[in-house]
């Protein structure tokens, strides 16, 4: 186990880790996803819809041309509720990076959430969160790890959860098909780090997302896919949401 462990930092170091192994990374997320014990599942499907709006401010000085900014704003819908889908989540996200060379880059960001669960008591979560983000060369894909670290706050009651999230990204150019377009697959490990109200001690939830990005100029560009996105309650239930998942971003 030692010398697997060794061989595969080696190649991270030398920036030649194999496709293969990237896909393997994703699997592992994925198996982790579907291992948590269950008393019961429950299945649901979903839509996340996201507008992501970027830039850099090289526009304001070209002294600040390492530094980038991300705003976003998503709402999740489910059919849990018989009448009709519901809304259930809404969230804002405001965040600042820092490029720290061609590879890594570091972010601080906040979330404003509004939940609103089916049967519960809508309430606001304040979020902050720190990134470390890697852009690693698997030729022939583009690939991104990232690893969050944040602080959930129900407004209502004060109460915190901090959680960790490692994500796992690869994106393949469909060059063969149109310069423009691409293929996705990504998975997200999410652990509680502490006893709280919003999940389960632990493993929490995966997320494992495919799907397809089309960039149509250098400014705009869309992505559509599937998130599966499987939630391991605090009581030891199950939940599965299927989503489509839609995205349209533009850059400044």
């Amino acid at each position: 186990m030692s010398a697997i462990v060794s061989k595969a930092l080696n190649n991270l170091r030398s920036h030649r880790l194999s496709a293969r192994s990237a896909w393997l990374v994703l699997l592992a997320g994925c198996l982790l996803g579907t291992t948590a014990q269950a008393g019961s599942v429950e299945n649901m499907a979903g839509n996340w819809s996201s507008l992501t709006l970027s830039g850099s401010l090289r526009a304001i000085s070209p002294k600040f041309h390492q530094f980038r900014w991300i705003l976003i704003n998503q709402t999740r819908l489910r059919d849990d509720n018989p009448a009709a889908w519901r809304l259930n989540e809404d969230q804002f996200y405001a965040q600042m990076g820092f490029t720290v060379n061609s590879y890594a880059s570091v972010w601080l960001g906040y979330v404003h959430d509004w939940h609103h669960s089916l049967g519960k008591t809508a309430y606001h979560e304040s979020r902050t969160y720190q990134d470390l983000l890697f852009d690693v060369p698997i030729t022939p894909f583009k690939a991104k790890i990232r690893t969050r670290l944040e602080q959930r706050v129900n407004q209502t009651t004060g109460n915190m959860g901090i959680r960790l999230r490692q994500m796992a990204t690869l994106q393949f150019p469909l060059v063969f098909i149109d310069p423009k377009l691409s293929l996705y697959a990504s998975d997200e490990v999410l652990c509680h780090l502490n006893a709280n109200s919003f999940g389960a001690t632990g493993f929490s939830e995966n997320r494992a997302m495919a799907g397809f990005s089309f960039q149509f100029n250098r400014r705009l560009g869309v992505d559509l896919g599937y998130l599966g996105q499987t939630i391991q309650e605090a009581g030891g239930d199950i939940v599965l949401t299927h989503n489509v998942n839609a995205n349209l971003s533009y850059r400044f």
